[in-house]
C-alpha cells in the first residue's frame, strides 16, 4: 500500500514539474500560475519525504527489535540491570 502511494506521489510530482516547466517557459517564472504550481509541488515533495522518513524509522525500529530478540535468544542472555552499590 505504501509503495503504491509513493509511486503515485512520484508520478504526480513528475506531472507537476513538467507542467511548471512548460508554463514557466511560456509565461516566466514570476507568473502567478507558475508560483501556484511550485507551491503545490513543494507540498507534494514534503509529503513524499515524510512518508519515506516514516518508513525508514519504522524499518529501523523493527530491525532493532528483531536484532535484540535474536541476540538474546541465540545467546540465551537475559537483559541485566546494572546498579552501583556503595
Amino acid at each position: 500500500m505504501v509503495l503504491g502511494t509513493v509511486s503515485a506521489l512520484r508520478e504526480t510530482i513528475d506531472e507537476f514539474l513538467q507542467s511548471m516547466y512548460e508554463l514557466a517557459k511560456k509565461k516566466g517564472i514570476s507568473d502567478p500560475r507558475v508560483i501556484k504550481i511550485s507551491q503545490q509541488l513543494d507540498g507534494k515533495i514534503m509529503m513524499l519525504q515524510n512518508i519515506m522518513m516514516l518508513q525508514k524509522i519504522i524499518y529501523h525500529s523493527q530491525s532493532l527489535s528483531t536484532a535484540k530478540t535474536l541476540y538474546y535468544d541465540e545467546n540465551m542472555i537475559e537483559p541485566v540491570n546494572i546498579t552501583h552499590s556503595k
